[in-house]
């Protein structure tokens, strides 16, 4: 199989663009996806975007003027609301289209217990507990020893500091000074926070993944 990066570039909005839309507004789906949406955010920020673009570099995650432009054209289709000059970040993600037409979950013909999971687009991010269960039974059929890891950690805890009272944030701040000091101040977030997430067990390593 062949994967094609497809890039797809969207707006984060502030704060105060977060209540423009209650709900998701998707527009008709195109062969190239499921269009430009209108988004609010789990923060409260809203999401414009994506296009869909096929490129050949694997690596790139840059933005374009015109992409952007047309962006903002084509959610003009749903709601003209939106100030775009309340803009925050500008970001493009890839999306990898595989040539099956299809997510590829299965072991590899080639190289026995290598399993290929791969052409994760929308909505492999949702898809991805039962794509795992998948993968647990291919690697069990393929003979290999399963045991159960019985300190697992399914759940890792995150502090947003925003959302903490005064009485927690002072005993955090005392806790750990980092706390104390506001890097971005349009959504509050910490010193403390971006070291802890250089530190999370996945790592950080560019300031766009910490962004």
């Amino acid at each position: 199989f062949k994967i094609t990066p497809r890039s797809g570039e969207y707006f984060v909005m502030d704060k105060s663009q977060g209540s423009v839309v209650s709900h998701t507004i998707f527009q008709c789906p195109s062969k190239l996806g499921k269009g430009v949406l209108v988004t609010p955010t789990v923060h409260g920020n809203l999401l414009v975007g994506p296009d869909a673009r096929d490129i050949d570099d694997k690596e790139d995650t840059g933005t374009e003027a015109e992409g952007l432009s047309s962006i903002r054209e084509a959610s003009m289709l749903s709601t003209e609301k939106v100030n775009f000059r309340e803009s925050i970040r500008n970001f493009a993600g890839l999306r990898a289209t595989p040539s099956t037409g299809d997510f590829i979950v299965e072991e590899n013909d080639e190289i026995k217990g290598f399993i290929d999971a791969a052409g994760m687009k929308s909505p492999g991010l949702s898809s991805a507990p039962a794509i795992a269960l998948d993968v647990v039974n291919i690697l069990e059929k393929a003979g290999c020893k399963l045991d159960r890891k019985e300190n697992f950690e399914a759940k890792r805890e995150q502090i947003y500091f925003k959302d903490l009272s005064p009485k927690e944030k002072s005993k955090l701040i005392k806790k750990d000074s980092k706390y104390g000091r506001i890097i971005c101040r349009c959504e509050s977030i910490t010193e403390g926070e971006i070291v802890d997430a250089i530190k999370r067990s996945f790592g950080v390593l560019s300031i766009d993944g910490i962004k």
